[in-house]
C-alpha cells in the first residue's frame, strides 16, 4: 500500500511539473512553451543586449574560450575569439582572424540561424517541440526537438526561473557536433548603434573580401 501511494505521489507531481497534454497524437508540454514565450518576451523587452560567454565542444579539450554578443532585434554582433559575425538583418560578414578573410552571404542563404538568438526562441514553439526536463540549481532545463529535418538533433536551454533569461545554451547538431555556450555577463539596454551590426572594410584594410549574396 506505501509504495502505492509513494508511485502515485510520483506520478501526480509529474504531471503537475511538466503540464503535458496530447494533441493530434503529439506530447504538447504547455509548461515548457509558457517559459519559453516568457524568455522570448524578456529578449524583447531588454534590448539590445551584450552577452559575455564562455564555449566548448564537446569531446574536444579547450582553454576556456571565451566570446562577446550583442543583438538587437534581428541584428546582432559576435566576437569568437578573434573571428567575427555581422550581420544587419540583411546580409551576414563572417571575419576570420587567421585568413584575414570576411566571407559575406545574405541572411536566407546563411545557416547560422541560431545566432538571431532573439528569433530563434520566438519561434522555438512552432518550429520545435519544448519538453522541461527539470528544475536545476535555480535554472530551468528544457529541450527543443525539431519539428522537421534540420541541422539541429537538439538544443538545449537552460533559463533562470527568476528572471527568464537564458543562462546557457547546448546545441547538438546532427553532425554530432556539440558545443555549450554558458553564459558569464548579461547587460541590457546597451546603447547600440546600427553600424555596430556592419562590417565596415576601413577597419580592416587588408583583408579579403568573398561576396556570396
Amino acid at each position: 500500500m506505501k509504495r502505492f501511494v509513494l508511485l502515485l505521489f510520483i506520478l501526480i507531481n509529474s504531471i503537475a511539473f511538466s503540464q503535458t497534454s496530447i494533441k493530434n497524437g503529439v506530447v504538447i508540454d504547455s509548461k515548457a512553451e509558457k517559459i519559453i514565450n516568457s524568455v522570448a518576451q524578456k529578449l524583447k523587452s531588454e534590448s539590445p543586449i551584450s552577452i559575455s560567454f564562455s564555449f566548448t565542444e564537446k569531446g574536444v579539450k579547450t582553454s576556456g574560450q571565451k566570446g562577446e554578443f550583442s543583438f538587437k532585434g534581428n541584428k546582432y554582433f559576435g566576437n569568437f575569439s578573434g573571428n567575427k559575425i555581422f550581420c544587419d538583418g540583411t546580409s551576414i560578414w563572417i571575419y576570420q582572424q587567421e585568413t584575414n578573410e570576411v566571407t559575406i552571404n545574405s541572411v536566407e542563404d546563411s545557416q547560422n540561424e541560431i545566432l538571431n538568438i532573439s528569433k530563434f526562441i520566438s519561434e522555438a514553439n512552432s518550429k520545435f517541440r519544448p519538453k522541461l526536463i527539470r528544475e536545476e540549481k535555480g535554472n530551468y532545463i528544457i529541450d527543443l526537438i525539431p519539428k522537421t529535418k534540420s541541422e539541429f538533433s537538439k538544443v538545449r536551454l537552460k533559463t533562470n526561473v527568476k528572471t527568464n533569461r537564458i543562462s546557457s545554451i547546448e546545441v547538438n547538431y546532427r553532425s554530432s557536433k556539440s558545443y555549450t555556450y554558458s553564459i558569464t555577463n548579461y547587460k541590457t539596454k546597451v546603447p547600440l548603434k546600427d553600424s555596430n551590426f556592419v562590417f565596415n572594410k576601413k577597419n580592416y584594410p587588408n583583408a579579403n573580401v568573398v561576396d556570396l549574396r
